[in-house]
């Protein structure tokens, strides 16, 4: 759990900075430790032997981890809007004002 935290606290780091050669690999790392964390303890949920604090640690990490990929989603709109511009697929709003 600690070293999913850690890696949460990375992403979000990352993020903060808009340092986008570090998001996607920390992107991507967090995605394996999270499906390897919920392989784990998918069973002992189950069975119901996942402690409050457990509990209360996971539901914490999920909503870091919807909050950094909200920042992620707002983080990449403006270069895909941009790309989309380059590549003549939407009209460059500076020009679009001036032609109007």
């Amino acid at each position: 759990m600690g070293r999913l935290e850690r890696e949460i606290a990375l992403l979000e780091h990352a993020l903060r900075l808009q340092d986008h050669a570090r998001i996607e690999p920390q992107a991507r790392r967090l995605h394996e430790l999270l499906a390897c964390t919920m392989d784990t303890l998918t069973p002992a949920a189950r069975q119901g032997r996942l402690s409050t604090a457990m509990r209360d640690r996971l539901s914490l990490a999920s909503d870091r981890v919807r909050e950094a990929l909200a920042r992620l989603q707002r983080s990449r709109a403006p270069v895909d809007r941009a790309v989309a511009v380059l590549a003549g697929e939407e009209q460059d709003p500076v020009r679009r004002g001036y032609s109007a």
